[in-house]
């Protein structure tokens, strides 16, 4: 008796799943400035360091002494995109289980975005904000946004005929 219960409780299962994966999006560094003094915001900082990256925690992801404030007049010497967010990988799967009842069936299902809950980090802060240079922002290098979606599950039901 038990080996049937335990056959009919665990046969006709199907299990599905995506795993996604990316490296960083390259993003720009400004100053939030008109250093070249030509009317336009979010020019490049120059390049004190090769070192662009802190300790890559939320707080400090980049290092804030590898760039620096170009003199009046001129611009930065930082390349276009020079830096690299941080990764993102997540899980999706769905876990559907069909009970036959003959000429008739039911489907349950369970499906899961993200399903380890893993959290990935947004991008550092790296533009001007309320017209604060970014260099000198307390904000410059820290991440503090959700690079994706906690985890969301949702449950359906359905009954073919």
């Amino acid at each position: 008796l038990g080996n049937k219960a335990l056959r009919i409780l665990a046969s006709n299962w199907r299990v599905t799943g995506i795993y996604t994966a990316r490296s960083g999006q390259w993003i720009n560094i400004t100053t939030g400035q008109d250093n070249a003094l030509n009317g336009q915001l979010q020019q490049r900082p120059n390049k004190l360091s090769d070192d662009f990256y802190g300790p890559k925690t939320l707080n400090n992801y980049l290092n804030r002494a590898a760039f620096g404030v170009p003199a009046p007049g001129t611009f930065g010497d930082l390349q276009y995109r020079a830096v690299e967010g941080p990764a993102f990988w997540q899980i999706d799967a769905a876990f559907t289980r069909l009970i036959d009842l003959g000429t008739r069936n039911v489907e349950l299902r369970i499906e899961a975005f993200n399903l380890t809950n893993h959290f990935n980090w947004g991008n550092p802060t790296t533009t001007a904000t309320s017209g604060v240079a970014t260099l000198t922002s307390s904000q410059f290098g820290r991440i503090t946004t959700n690079g994706g979606a906690q985890r969301i599950m949702q449950f359906g039901v359905k009954y073919s005929f």
